[in-house]
């Protein structure tokens, strides 16, 4: 086993350039979402994903002959962990985010009662919310000031791309509403998905507590007094009560 990973990872690195180049239409054809994306974007992006396999396969010594169909989960997070910190991490205003917000919505989610299975697809979705982020639209947290309405739309069309990017992926396929809509408001979508509901309030409480290039971090007090004045229309009113839980 320990050829095979060797001989894999040697494959990988000696013809990672032609397998890039081949996977450009392939992923272009995932969903129109893509089409906006420059090619030395997404072409970094898709390297970098390679990379971290390629990684992996180095320090694990490959998958076991023995490993179970459901190991196949815990590997794609272990991936997605590293692709969200580096992209967290192009930004000072947004280091560390996604593991805040997966611990606020894990939080919530325990004790709204819902079922392991439930919680544990919760916490898929929240590592993976911004992975549309592959658009580089984090840069727009660096501007000075509020963003205008088309600058805002750029933002936010990392929710489109990144559920066209998990689309494809079987085992989380469930989760594209969750991803598509988590920056809808309540009020502006019946039948919300729960998930993204509650990734919507987590993500807006976490992103408050941070500073940003036009305004300093709010304080926790602050924070929950704009989660309240949302309730009904941004956000869920059933939920925000677990926020005043959040910490």
């Amino acid at each position: 086993m320990l050829n095979f990973s060797n001989n894999l990872i040697r494959q990988l690195e000696d013809n990672s350039m032609t397998l890039l180049d081949e996977a450009m239409p392939d992923v272009r054809s995932a969903g129109p979402a893509l089409a906006n994306v420059p090619d030395g974007e997404l072409r970094v992006a898709i390297y970098a994903v390679m990379l971290k396999m390629i990684d992996f396969l180095r320090e694990s010594g490959g998958v076991e002959e023995n490993s179970q169909p459901n190991s196949l989960p815990q590997l794609f997070l272990t991936h997605a962990k590293g692709i969200m910190d580096y992209i967290d991490g192009q930004s000072a205003y947004t280091t560390g985010h996604t593991p805040a917000v997966v611990r606020h919505v894990v939080s919530i989610a325990s004790r709204m009662g819902l079922s392991d299975s439930e919680i544990t697809d919760l916490e898929y979705a929240a590592w993976i919310h911004n992975i549309g982020l592959i658009n580089q639209a984090h840069r727009l947290d660096t501007l000075a000031r509020s963003l205008t309405q088309d600058e805002l739309k750029q933002a936010r069309n990392h929710t489109v791309i990144g559920s066209e990017i998990v689309r494809p992926i079987e085992f989380l396929s469930h989760m594209v509403p969750i991803i598509r809509y988590h920056h809808h408001h309540f009020s502006s979508m019946e039948d919300m998905p729960l998930g993204a509901r509650i990734i919507a309030l987590a993500d807006a409480y976490q992103a408050m507590l941070e500073p940003r290039a036009y305004r300093p971090a709010l304080s926790r007090a602050e924070a929950l007094l704009e989660i309240t004045k949302g309730s009904g229309t941004q956000f869920d009113p059933d939920l925000v009560p677990y926020a005043h839980d959040l910490t």
